[in-house]
């Protein structure tokens, strides 16, 4: 590449990043005035446990200038048309906006299998402790000092607002709003129907307790029998763009009509179409409510 491209091209990558520095800058002043007033856990939503909306708002903007920098400057230096570093250079930036809320979308994923872990071994808790003599809030308290994890977290600000003067049942429930599982539920609704027409919790627990077992055990088959329909749902869906990057490096002057003629570009556009209703109809076809 001629001395004078290269310098061309530094001049234009170090104007672009100074560009994206001063607008990710300007939209930073502009979230610090939306920082989050979250007077308790309740109003937070599941994302704002690890990190705020802010935060990742700004994370997002920066990561997708920087990905279509990148990838602008690559291609451009690359000596690649002006249309497939146009196209490709958003597809990067897009894929880059898109990458930290799937990073802690997943940390919510895992925060709330968990939770979900640890329902059972609380039910136990609670029925031992119920069966060795002591009250419900005592053995609220001995559990949340022992299971540990997000349900300890969770525990500890539903014994929190019960000390506060909240009741037993309605500071679970807002734990259940903070956390929403049908298990869960289920043990709110057993402990708030004893506490209004008597009987004994800890023969309710019991029963939980083999109920939340089978449930689980019915979920794990579900999941086995699925994961072969998820497997292929994603082999089918990314198989069009796996093909169409093996053969631009293979031979690159055969794939220029499908990104520069118009005929091409409606190709992609209803292949992209396509591809997404069929992985939706699969998705929807092997996702089923327990």
């Amino acid at each position: 590449m001629p001395l004078i491209n290269i310098i061309t091209l530094i001049l234009t990558f170090t104007s672009l990043s100074v560009v994206c520095f001063i607008l990710s800058r300007t939209v930073f002043n502009d979230l610090e005035g939306q920082a989050l007033t979250v007077d308790n856990a309740k109003e937070l939503k599941p994302i704002e446990h690890f990190i705020s909306q802010r935060k990742l708002t700004m994370m997002q903007i920066t990561y997708c200038l920087i990905s279509s920098i990148i990838v602008f400057c690559l291609l451009v230096f690359a000596d690649a048309k002006w249309i497939v570093v146009i196209i490709f250079s958003a597809i990067g930036g897009l894929l880059a906006f898109w990458t930290p809320f799937l990073y802690y979308s997943r940390k919510v994923t895992l925060r709330n299998l968990e939770y979900e872990s640890k329902i059972l071994d609380f039910v136990l808790g609670i029925n031992n402790g119920l069966r060795s003599g002591i009250a419900l809030p005592q053995a609220l308290e001995i559990v949340g000092r022992d299971i540990g994890g997000v349900m300890q977290e969770e525990l500890n600000i539903a014994l929190y607002e019960y000390r506060l003067g909240v009741e037993l049942t309605e500071a679970l429930q807002h734990m259940h709003s903070r956390m929403p599982n049908e298990n869960m539920q289920l043990l709110i609704t057993s402990i708030a129907l004893t506490q209004k027409s008597g009987g004994s919790l800890s023969d309710i627990l019991g029963n939980l307790v083999v109920t939340i077992r089978q449930r689980t055990s019915f979920q794990a088959k579900v999941k086995t029998l699925t994961a072969q329909g998820k497997f292929e749902a994603i082999v089918m869906a990314s198989a069009p763009f796996v093909a169409f990057v093996f053969l631009y490096i293979l031979d690159s002057n055969l794939m220029y009509p499908l990104l520069t003629t118009p005929l091409g570009i409606a190709s992609i556009v209803v292949v992209l179409i396509l591809e997404a209703i069929g992985f939706f109809i699969i998705k929807k076809i092997i996702t089923i409510e327990v």
